[in-house]
This record gives C-alpha cells, structure tokens and sequence, in this order.
C-alpha cells in the first residue's frame, strides 16, 4: 500500500494503479489538503440534489396532479441531462481541466435552480434535465480526481468522498422539511442557486500551477474503443455502472411516494424512509475504508450486493411503514460501497485510458439513472400498484451479484 509520497510520485511519472495520470502537478501538503477539502464540500452539495427529487416527488405529484408515470419521467429528465453531462466531460476534461470544468458544472446548477418551480411541469422537466447536465459534469469529474490526488489508498479516499455525498443526502430530507413551509419551493430551490453560484467562483479563481493538455486524447477512433471493451472486465463494469445508479435512484426517489401509500400516511406526514435509505448509505460508506483494511474489494461488493437484495425485496414487500424503513435501511447499507468500488475499479483497469473512457462509464451509470425509476413509474402505473413496480430494483440487483464477480480490475495488457 503506497504511502502519501509514494502515490504522488507514481502519479506524476506515469500512474499507478487505480491513479490515471494527469499532467505533473506539484501538489504540497496544503493544496492538496485545500482541495480535497472542496471535493468534499462540492460533493456534500451534489448530494443534497442529486436525491433531491425523491423526497420532492410527493409534493410535486400533488402540485402538477401526476401519474406515476409522469412522475418518473422527473428521473428521466435529470438522468437524460446526467448522460450529457458525462459526455461532455468526457470532451470538457483532457482540455480544459478538473477546476474549470467543475466551475462550470456548479453555474448550470445555479441556472436550473434559478427557475426550477416556476412555471408548469414542462418547464420543470427542462430545468431538472439542466441540473442533470451539471451532476453528469461534477461527479464522474469529482471522482476521477479524487483517484488522482495523494491518498495512501485511493478506493478509501475515493469511498470517502463519496461518504461526503451521503452526508448531503441524509441531510436533504432534514433541510426540505424544515425550509420548504417556510421558503416555498422557490425560496429553497433560489438558495441552492446562491450556493451553487459560490462553488462556482470557488472553482473558476482556483489557481493552477499546470498548463491545460490541450493535445487529442488517445482513443478517439472506434478501434480503440471496441479494443478496450474485449477487456474481460468492461462490458460487466459498464453493466455495474449502468445498474447501480438506476438501483439507487429507483429506491431512494420511490420509497417516499410509497411510504405515503401506506394506511395511516396523510399528505402533510413526513416520510422517514428516504433519510433512513440514505443515512445507512452514509453509514455504509463509512464503514467501508475500515472493512477495506480487513476484507477484499471483490468480497466486499458481493456481501454488500447481497444485503441489498434482501433490502430491496424486504421495499417490495412491505406492508407498514416500519417494515418498510428497515428494508430501506438494509438496502441503503448495502449498496453503500457499490459505487466507490466501481470507480476504483474501472481507474485500476483502464489506468491512463481512464480520463477518456470516463465518458462512456459514467455516461452508463446516468442512463440507468435514467431509464430504471422512470421503468418503476410505468410498471407502477400499467399495474395500478407502486409495489409491483419496486421488484425490479430488487431484481436488478441480484443479477448484480453475478456481474460483480467478472467486473474485478484486471489492468489492461499494454
């Protein structure tokens, strides 16, 4: 395991495992401690709304007067504009760099929250595909460089981050109830934009020691692309990628509606089981640089992934809203370290590819994003019951399990 000097060095002559290179940054103690310190902010900020919608959705349901169906298209629209971001980051990244691609990516947030709740559902759809645009910018960019900077264990720092996104996530349910009777929706969705609009100046007045690699990343013909997709492990991360994020926002945006269904929930009661599903992904994540020290990676996504089937079936079928916050909980911990592994792992595979690769990756993982919930509202709607339509997730995630075991990072023969 290389320790902090170690790391620093590999990375700037070439790259380790796990650490796609970037042009040498001579990074001291302080700036590297400076930015992580604003990976981890900015990321607690992208928590917050990226779950945003599924504590939301009962409001917004009653607001537009929606179908279930409607409703998921509110997923669809965010994931969509998640899709587009990732590819643009893919263009963005090798020529204008981590800081002024992030700069951009917290302006759109500003320009989509600026609006979002005036005006009618359309509206609404564009302006949540606008701010996918800027979480399909910011995470994959935050997680790249998370696996870039000095770490004495990048799946860790990586987990870590991401342990940063779940404490915005818990904390999104706590802020809608007690700023939205107050605030409005375009109160609270004004204050995202101001918070936005600093990270933003935050990132643009970054200063950098580096020029911008301004030459035609490596790759771009097709060959090169169908060349690294017969590696034994892409076709079942790019799955991983693709289902995971579709697992995660199919329960956290669902379970708040769901919860509301059940005898006893009025319109003005609070729902618990999105934080529940939430602060246990927090909690997962938490845990995991610890059982990192003690378990193997592989080891670790296969329990996890099991646990959350169990979790995800207990959702299905729950019946009181106790029963369904534990499975909530169970699902939550266990999908915990899916997604910093998938990262680590796709890093550790492609290595200097990664940056340009990341495209593709992470343009899968907001597909899911994409297609998975809005697949819960239509199953949802076509069977008159949201019960049915939360097997899916469940059953997505068992198969999961499967592709978990070919996606281990197997670096590419050079």
């Amino acid at each position: 395991m290389p320790d902090r000097h170690s790391s620093l060095t590999s990375s700037a002559s070439g790259g380790t495992p796990g650490q796609p290179p970037t042009p040498t940054e001579p990074f001291t103690t302080v700036s590297a401690r400076t930015e992580w310190a604003r990976l981890h902010s900015g990321f607690v900020y992208i928590g917050i709304v990226t779950i945003l919608l599924g504590p939301l959705l009962p409001h917004l349901a009653r607001h537009w007067s929606l179908s279930d169906s409607q409703a998921g298209f509110l997923f669809t629209a965010e994931y969509s504009g998640s899709v587009l971001g990732n590819l643009l980051t893919g263009l963005l990244l090798p020529r204008i760099g981590f800081s002024k691609v992030m700069a951009i990516s917290f302006l759109v947030f500003a320009i989509g929250f600026s609006f979002l709740g005036a005006g009618p559902w359309p509206l609404a759809c564009l302006l949540i595909f606008l701010y996918g645009i800027a979480m399909g910018l910011s995470v994959p960019t935050s997680n790249l460089r998370a696996t870039q900077l000095p770490s004495a264990n990048t799946a860790a720092a990586v987990s870590l981050l991401n342990f940063s996104w779940g404490i915005g996530a818990v904390l999104c349910p706590f802020l809608l109830a007690a700023l939205l009777p107050s605030l409005g929706l375009r109160g609270f969705t004004a204050s995202l934009a101001a918070l936005a609009l600093i990270f933003s100046v935050l990132y643009f007045t970054r200063p950098t020691t580096t020029r911008v690699r301004t030459t035609k990343p490596p790759g771009r013909l097709p060959g090169a692309w169908l060349a690294q997709m017969r590696h034994v492990s892409a076709v079942p991360l790019l799955l991983l990628f693709f289902l995971y994020v579709g697992v995660e926002s199919a329960l956290g945006g669902w379970v708040a509606a769901y919860e509301k269904r059940m005898p006893g929930m009025g319109s003005s009661t609070w729902t618990l089981a999105p934080l529940v599903f939430y602060l246990f992904l927090l909690i997962g994540r938490g845990f995991a640089p610890l059982a990192l020290r003690r378990l193997s990676q592989a080891a670790i996504s296969a329990g996890g992934l099991l646990c959350a089937v169990a979790g995800a079936g207990i959702v299905a079928y729950s019946q009181t809203p106790l029963l369904l916050q534990a499975g909530a909980a169970v699902a939550g911990f266990g999908l915990a370290p899916q997604y910093p592994l998938y990262v680590t792992w796709f890093a550790e595979t492609f290595r200097e590819d990664a940056n340009w690769l990341g495209a593709l990756y992470f343009g899968g993982a907001g597909l899911g994003g994409a297609v998975l919930p809005w697949l819960v509202g239509i199953i949802a709607a076509h069977t008159n019951s949201l019960r049915a339509g939360l097997i899916l997730p469940a059953a997505v995630t068992a198969v999961m399990v499967i592709l978990s075991l070919r996606a281990r990072p197997r670096s590419v023969p050079a």
